[in-house]
């Protein structure tokens, strides 16, 4: 517990938003592994956004909550890119191209919510010791 001790608020929404994205990422290679809009990229980007996260616990980097909120974003980026041709067939009413439409919405949105708080974290301080600066009296 000794890594969760001075965490501020920012550090709790990021790490809350990579939980989503992992809990999302599992479900979307369960339930989505053998439609067309499955990529092994948007599945590994997830999981390297997650692991970006593990060393903002472990390292407190400051550059790794940053990292976490681009694999994040480049992950749903792609989801939504392969998706938008099922959609399209649903708005247009033929089946050209095929895919669930259900599935792009539902772990859209999901990996929508994930990032946008993944980078809204960003911005904040993960520490409650971050940003301090400690200077040493040596004038004794």
């Amino acid at each position: 517990m000794v890594l969760f001790k001075d965490r501020t608020f920012g550090f709790w929404i990021g790490f809350m938003a990579a939980c989503l994205m992992l809990a999302a990422d599992i479900a979307f290679i369960i339930f989505d592994y053998g439609d067309r809009t499955f990529s092994i990229v948007t599945f590994g980007l997830i999981i390297a956004g997650f692991a970006a996260e593990l060393l903002v616990l472990i390292k407190n980097y400051y550059f790794a909550p940053l990292l976490s909120s681009i694999c994040f974003g480049v992950g749903l980026s792609m989801h939504l890119y392969l998706g938008f041709p099922t959609l399209s067939d649903v708005v247009n009413g033929v089946n050209f191209i095929g895919g669930n439409p259900q599935a792009v919405i539902i772990f859209g949105i999901a990996f929508a919510v994930g990032s946008v708080a993944s980078l809204i974290s960003c911005f904040m301080n993960q520490s409650k010791s971050e940003g301090l600066i400690y200077t040493v009296n040596t004038s004794k």
